[in-house]
Order: structure tokens, then C-alpha cells, then sequence
């Protein structure tokens, strides 16, 4: 602890008396001034979705069951007469005051009338034979779930919308970029879109942000649109070095940003900073935030480039950016952040010590990985592998264009092991969308079936469609072949990979379209998404950090579950798989007679689901299916059996 705050702050450091606590304290108090973060907006935004995301809830089983959320299904026989869906409101509503009025009809679009079915084919008179009548707009779509949104610059709410219209629930932030009060206004801006969308569908609507760090080694910020290409630095100009983040988007020949505020201190005139392999500055003066510096040897500034300090300058310490990002992540409720590089294990353990220093320790931890750049055949990266959370994995544009993806055998190896250590990979697949790269078939599995997302920036999102089809007819060709390779013990010590692998090859032997898991934890989430099926996951679920983390996994979405009432296990069970069918049917996800998988907790007492059911939704009366086919008494097993021998 006492290497960061000397490196943060040296004034703080030099001050012998005073603790290495308060010490710390002093340099998060420093930060949270500097950064003028106000998380209220954040937190007054996410009350209003607890609250709406609870009375939605309420709703939904007043208007399915008849009843008040907090009372028991168990206590009153007439109560489970009356498990109909909502083509029995109206005769619910005699018998239950909470259903009444205009709440009979508003969950109507959740099923149909079943005498209208064949209307398409009499108002159209067949003229149109092999097209289909699409329904209406669905929550998840198949190949847009895959995706994440990295937010460059500052959009409008129409776009966040689009986003989660679409099925996008995965979106980053880079905190290199711009100034932290626009990231955060971003966080705003998503969540508020999330309950405008979740006033539209009726249903709860989640998404999961992570946020890359600042780079701990120096850089200089990017330049503005329209220099985008650089421009040339002349010997005997004058330059003015800024560590003000406002300007790390913005910079020009005159004011250029670095991420380099703890380095400043000692720095001295006539000093040589070097920007990239050719441009040097003299420095002339040091301010606050500010190096004066005269352009010693000239050359082209282009965006992002590396920067070197003085030799007595330390440019391996833990940076004030960082500390930045890091104290940000935990105000906003960020709970993923991404190291910039993977770096050594001493990087890591001192990674890791910042993040307790700050109270930051329960944020999950993935690295950047440059696939194509990796070298090395002696499993240099195998602890990267275990120790790490999960990957942002970026493929680095070749040097001559078009060429194949080439990955030496670390690489493929490392991507193996967090493959097989069920932990999320995201894949910036940008070069390969401009086929910059092409991928050999023998690297398909690393590149289109192992990654959970592929991450694509807003404002190139819509030119994505090379790599989404290409992605989706790959994948689709190889997932029925890769789950019947992988092997079938099982290293879990409850059973649940076979179990989780059961649940896959089950969901594509009846063509399953969703899966949905009720459940407290990720874990068996996460293990259904790792033998990656062709079915979405619905993940139904109370834990409020799930929210933050879950739909990063392949193919998951979350639908959050609020209730005041967990009086008993099968009641809450019951509840979840209702809400969730009753989800998909409303935004036609699922139709009469398609199969769904449901996966929930059987015994009392256990937070891991361990048991699954295959079950042919009807859309008239679902509600009252389930409240036989989950926990089924003796009689209807018996029953059961008699029926499926004749």
C-alpha cells in the first residue's frame, strides 16, 4: 500500500507521520474531488428501476393468477382452482377485487385467440404462399444477443433504445477516453433507456456494463475527427502536454493528453519526452496538469501513441488514471473492469492489492489479449488463464491487407484454458468484419465458437453484417459437433456439467428455442452457456448483482425477478417459471405448442438447480400446466407412466 500512495501522491508520501490509512484515505478523497462524481444520478436511476421492475411483477401475477403477490397459493383451495392464464381474467375478476377495470386486458398480447390462427392465409388469399407474417418485434434476437456495444462517444436515448430493442444486452465503456463525467452520464442515459423499454414490453429489462481501464503504461490521447489521419510536428514548435481527460479525444498539435498525472512530479526543464519512435519534446516548465514543452525532433502525432518519460521517471507504477477508473467503477456499480494489458504476475498481484486498498476487491477482473501477437510455445500465459476473471480478446490489423489469421501455439492453447475454465471471452472482431483478416478453418473454434460476445463500436454497429452472417453459419455448423466432442465426465461435485450438458443436447433434440433457468447464482447459468447452445438462455432471478455480470455469458439475457414474499420453495419456483413463460409469450419469443426447457431447483434448500423439464408451452393455459408438471405428486407420476406405456 505504501508503493501506491507514494506513487500516487508524493506529496502525501513525504509526510512520515501520517499513517498509511489515512494516507489512503487522502488519496481517494483527492480522486472523488478531482472526479466531481456525484452518484446520485446513478443511484436514483436504479431505485426507479427496483421499483418498477417489483410493480411489474405485482402486475404480472395479479393479472394471471388473480392474486396479490404476498399472498399464499398454498392457503386457499379455491386460490390453485384458479391457476388460469388470462382468458380467465374476466372470470377471475368476480372473485378478486385486485383485477378489475383496465388492468383485465393489459396483459392481452400474451396469447391469442386461437379461432383467429388461420387469418393470415383468408385476409391474404394466399397470394403470398412462402412468405411468413412476421408478428411483431421479438426481445431477443438470435444473433444481435451476441453482441457488445462499445460506447465511443456520447449518444442520444434513441440508440440505447434501439440497442435494447434488439437484444443487445451487453455494452463497455473505455475510461481512457473522455472525461469520466460523460461515462457516467452514458451509465445514466442506459439505465433510463432500460426502464422506458421496460414500460414497453411490461417486463423487467437489464443489461450489463464493463469498463476498460486507462493503460498503465503512458499514451498520448486521440485527435479530433477531422486530423484523424495525424499531422506533422515540427522541430521548434510549441506543445503543451495535458493530463486533463477533457482533452484525451481532442487533441491537436498544440495540446496533447497523456495519461501520465503521478509522473509529472518529476519531471525537470530541459528534460526529453520521446512520442512514439521519432518526435521528442523539451520540457520547459511543469504546471499542476500541464507540461510546457518545445518540439526538439519532429515527426507525425498520430492517435494513441506511446509515450516515455525520463529514465528516473518509473513508468511501470500503478498510474493515478488507474486509481481513477477503479474508485469510478465502484461509485457507478461497475462490477467488470479490463486491464489494458495482462502484464506479469507481480502486475497482477499489484493490481489486485490497489483493488483492496480502494474496497474495489469484489469487482471481477478480465485482461485485454492481443491473439495475433502473442508468441512463445512454453505456456507463458497459462497463469493469465487461471488467474484472470475473463478476456477482452482484440485481433491487431496485419501489416499487409488482406491475410490469414495467424496464432501461434500459446495462443491457441490459451484460449483453450479459459475456453474450458468456463470463463467469458469477448472478441473485438472489427479486422475480420473488414476483412482485413481471414480465418483459416483450423482457428474456427477459437474465433466463432468460443467467444460469449463479439464487440463491435456505436458508431460502426450497423456496418457489421459481413462478420454476423459469416459468425452465424459457422457456429450453427460446428456447435452440434463440438458438444458431442467434448468429453462427458464430469469435474463438478454436484453433477452439474453433465446435467448442464444434458440441458444442451436436449434443447437441440427437440429444437428448443429458449431455455430458461430459475435460480439465486450464475453458476449453472454459466455452465449451460459454456456447451454454448443454439437456444437463449432466460436466466430468472432475484440477485440483484446478477444484473450486473450475467449477460456478458453466451446467449443469456435476465429477466429480474422482484418479490417480498419467499414463503415457500415450490411457490417461488412456480412464480419464476410463470413470470418467464410469461415473458417470452409476450414478446412472441415462443409460440403454442414450441417447446421451452425449464431449469429450476427441485429440492427444498438448494440454490443450485438440479433438475430440468421439457415442456410444450400452451399459451391458453401454461399457468395451470406448471402448477402440475413441476412438482408433480405420486398419483401424477403413476399416472404418468400409465400414460406413456400406452
Amino acid at each position: 500500500m505504501d508503493d501506491i500512495e507514494s506513487e500516487a501522491l508524493p506529496s502525501l508520501a513525504s509526510d512520515d507521520a501520517v499513517p498509511p490509512s489515512r494516507n489512503m484515505e487522502c488519496v481517494v478523497k483527492s480522486i472523488c474531488r478531482r472526479l466531481k462524481v456525484t452518484a446520485y444520478d446513478v443511484e436514483r436511476v436504479l431505485r426507479a428501476k427496483e421499483l418498477l421492475s417489483w410493480l411489474q411483477g405485482r402486475k404480472a401475477f395479479i393479472n394471471l393468477l388473480g392474486l396479490e403477490e404476498d399472498e399464499s397459493l398454498h392457503g386457499k383451495p379455491e386460490d390453485l382452482a384458479r391457476l388460469t392464464s388470462l382468458h380467465s381474467l374476466n372470470i377471475m375478476s368476480r372473485y378478486s377485487p385486485a383485477v378489475s377495470g383496465s388492468e383485465e386486458h393489459c396483459f392481452e398480447d400474451i396469447s391469442e385467440d386461437m379461432c383467429q390462427l388461420p387469418f393470415e392465409e383468408e385476409r391474404w388469399g394466399n397470394h403470398f404462399t412462402g412468405f411468413q407474417i412476421l408478428d411483431g418485434p421479438s426481445g431477443m434476437t438470435d444473433n444481435e444477443n451476441r453482441k457488445c456495444i462499445e460506447l465511443t462517444t456520447v449518444r442520444c436515448q434513441q440508440d440505447f433504445h434501439t440497442y435494447l430493442i434488439s437484444g443487445i444486452r451487453c455494452f463497455m465503456l473505455d475510461l481512457f477516453i473522455g472525461p469520466l463525467r460523460e461515462n457516467q452520464d452514458l451509465i445514466v442515459q442506459l439505465r433510463e433507456a432500460e426502464i422506458a423499454v421496460s414500460k414497453e414490453y411490461g417486463f423487467p429489462v437489464v443489461s450489463t456494463i464493463f469498463a476498460k481501464l486507462s493503460p498503465r503504461h503512458q499514451y498520448t490521447g486521440y485527435l479530433t475527427p477531422r486530423l484523424n489521419n495525424g499531422f506533422l510536428l515540427e522541430k521548434g514548435n510549441k506543445v503543451v502536454l495535458s493530463t486533463d481527460r477533457n482533452y484525451s479525444r481532442v487533441c491537436t498539435a498544440y495540446l496533447i493528453y497523456v495519461n501520465a498525472r503521478f509522473l509529472l512530479y518529476d519531471l525537470q526543464q530541459f528534460d526529453i519526452i520521446l512520442l512514439g519512435e521519432d518526435i521528442q519534446l523539451m520540457v520547459q516548465s511543469v504546471r499542476q496538469d500541464h507540461v510546457f514543452c518545445t518540439v526538439y525532433r519532429g515527426g507525425m502525432l498520430l492517435s494513441f501513441m506511446p509515450v516515455l518519460f525520463p529514465a528516473r521517471c518509473n513508468r511501470f507504477r500503478i498510474s493515478y488514471e488507474e486509481i481513477e477508473d477503479l474508485t469510478f467503477a465502484r461509485e457507478v456499480g461497475i462490477n467488470v473492469v479490463v486491464s489494458y494489458i495482462s502484464g506479469s504476475q507481480a502486475y497482477f498481484d499489484n493490481l489486485e492489492k490497489v483493488m483492496a486498498s480502494l474496497q474495489c476487491d469484489g469487482l471481477r477482473l478480465f485482461a485485454r489479449v492481443v491473439l495475433n501477437e502473442m508468441t512463445g510455445c512454453e505456456g507463458e500465459l497459462d497463469w493469465v488463464a487461471k488467474r484472470y476473471d475473463g478476456f477482452l480478446v482484440e485481433l491487431a490489423t496485419p501489416k499487409v491487407t488482406p491475410d490469414i489469421l495467424r496464432m501461434c501455439p500459446n495462443a491457441e492453447c490459451f484460449m483453450q484454458q479459459a475456453f474450458t475454465a468456463k470463463k467469458p471471452i469477448l472478441l473485438d472482431a472489427w479486422t475480420i468484419n473488414e476483412q482485413h483478416l481471414r480465418v483459416d478453418p483450423a482457428h474456427y473454434f477459437h474465433i466463432f465458437y468460443y467467444p460469449d460476445k463479439f464487440v463491435f463500436k456505436s458508431h460502426n454497429t450497423g456496418q457489421s453484417f459481413y462478420f454476423n452472417f459469416l459468425q452465424t453459419a459457422i457456429f450453427d455448423e460446428i456447435s452440434v459437433a463440438a458438444l458431442c466432442k467434448m468429453p462427458y465426465c464430469d469435474v463438478s461435485h454436484t453433477g452439474a456439467d453433465g446435467l448442464a450438458r444434458a440441458i444442451v443436447a436436449a434443447s437441440m433434440e427437440v429444437q428448443a428455442n429458449v431455455i430458461i433457468v430459475c435460480g439465486v447464482t450464475t453458476r449453472m447459468v454459466q455452465k449451460i452457456s459454456h456447451y454454448r447452445p443454439l437456444a437463449q438462455i432466460l436466466f430468472v432471478s432475484h440477485m440483484r448483482s446478477a444484473e450486473d455480470y450475467v449477460s456478458i455469458l453466451h446467449h443469456v439475457t435476465m429477466l429480474s425477478f422482484r418479490t417480498k414474499s419467499f414463503k415457500d420453495h415450490r411457490q417461488n419456483v412456480f412464480r419464476k417459471s410463470v413470470f418467464g413463460l410469461a415473458y417470452l409469450a409476450s414478446r412472441k419469443i415462443i409460440k403454442h405448442g414450441e417447446p421451452v426447457i425449464l431449469v429450476y431447483n427441485f429440492e427444498e434448500g438448494t440454490t443450485f438447480p438440479e433438475k430440468y423439464l421439457i415442456y410444450k408451452f400452451h399459451k391458453l393455459h401454461f399457468v395451470e400446466q406448471l402448477s402440475t408438471s413441476l412438482f408433480p405428486t405420486g398419483q401424477q407420476l403413476m399416472a404418468k407412466k400409465v400414460h406413456d406405456s400406452h
